[in-house]
């Protein structure tokens, strides 16, 4: 996994899954827990 940089642009997957995220979050900003983590793999079929 590569580090991000401010200045790295966003490519248009990475927008849809912020948009996504903040979706079924419901607009909060809810930090990335290893339970969420290991969720949203269940969720997408990522190991």
């Amino acid at each position: 996994m590569s580090s991000m940089t401010e200045t790295e642009p966003l490519t248009e997957n990475e927008r849809a899954w912020l948009r996504f995220l903040r979706d079924v979050s419901k607009g909060t900003d809810p930090a990335p827990t290893l339970r969420r983590v290991q969720l949203l793999r269940r969720i997408c079929g990522l190991r």
